[in-house]
């Protein structure tokens, strides 16, 4: 294996570490959403019961918002972080086919110049004075 393909290997596992890992904030950040979501119809009930037990539901549900928006800003980072791991990827590729396709090329030149540069055959020679 080349160290072309082993950067090609690395970079390919890079981009699937950062599609996992921004996959993995995504559904954090849904389950967060969901959370706040349940909260805030338990603060709707206990509001009508005990006015007094909704302070501590409308922190918690604060504390739920604030992750939710550092972990949209997580997102984002991470989605920018695997567009240009991806770009990278996609430039390894081509240089990598680019590669593939000049060996064959330059292998084709050798063959030809190997060719060219061997001595002729000697020509046999027809002797005439043998005849007659």
């Amino acid at each position: 294996m080349s160290v072309l393909d082993n950067l090609l290997r690395v970079h390919r596992r890079d981009c699937e570490d950062r599609r996992r890992y921004a996959a993995e904030l995504a559904l954090l950040a849904e389950r967060l959403r969901a959370d706040a979501g349940r909260v805030g119809g338990e603060i709707e009930a206990a509001g009508r019961e005990a006015p007094t037990g909704s302070e501590l539901l409308a922190d918690r549900r604060h504390k739920l918002d604030r992750s939710v928006a550092e972990l949209d800003g997580q997102v984002a980072a991470a989605r920018a972080a695997l567009a240009a791991a991806e770009e990278q990827l996609r430039l390894y590729e081509r240089a990598v086919a680019d590669r593939a396709g000049g060996a064959a090329l330059s292998d084709r030149r050798l063959a030809r110049r190997a060719r060219q540069s061997r001595p002729p055959p000697p020509r046999q020679r027809v002797d005439s004075a043998g005849d007659g």
